[in-house]
């Protein structure tokens, strides 16, 4: 499947990887958009990009929460998964689940921010997706990000070459 984007032209999708949210249950303030692809763009890595498959101008950046995660929060990232989000996700258990946050890219990119209250879990087994909102947490909306993104980096620069013994 073709995707024709704003931001890179027109790329093409497995239809298979298609995140789908419920209607009306899209991303906070995109509720009626509820299809998505994850576009894997090497320029831009770990970065990874939530595009939407009927709205090229629509697309946000989001990074693998636990890949950065250690180095945002020294005690850990967790929380709960409601029982009603578990069956509408149809999880079956931990690797069902991959969760997204999405990033906020300011002009001056070492301003990086990532939304750890509303984290996006996705289904890899179904697709489906749900963005939750963790009332009560301490986890911020607009958590400092650049310095994590650039330590991944470093430590996925550092393994490249390394050999791992069977």
């Amino acid at each position: 499947m073709q995707i024709d984007t704003v931001r890179f032209g027109t790329v093409e999708v497995d239809e298979s990887t298609i995140i789908t949210f419920k209607t009306g249950a899209g991303l906070l303030a995109f509720e009626e958009y509820t299809d998505y692809a994850l576009l894997h763009i090497e320029e831009s890595y770990p970065i990874v990009w939530l595009q939407c498959v009927t709205d090229g101008g629509i697309a946000f950046p989001v990074i693998d929460t636990y890949s950065v995660a250690d180095f945002l929060i020294e005690s850990g990232y967790e929380f709960d998964i409601d029982d009603s989000d578990v069956q509408e996700l149809e999880l079956n258990g931990p690797e069902d689940v991959q969760v997204i946050s999405v990033l906020r890219i300011p002009e001056n990119i070492e301003e990086m921010t990532v939304n750890l209250a509303a984290p996006i879990i996705v289904n890899v087994r179904t697709r489906r997706a749900r963005q939750l909102l963790l009332s009560g947490s301490d986890y911020g909306v607009r958590t400092p990000a650049f310095h994590a993104v650039c330590r991944l980096l470093r430590e996925e620069d550092a393994d490249a070459g390394s050999v791992k013994e069977a």
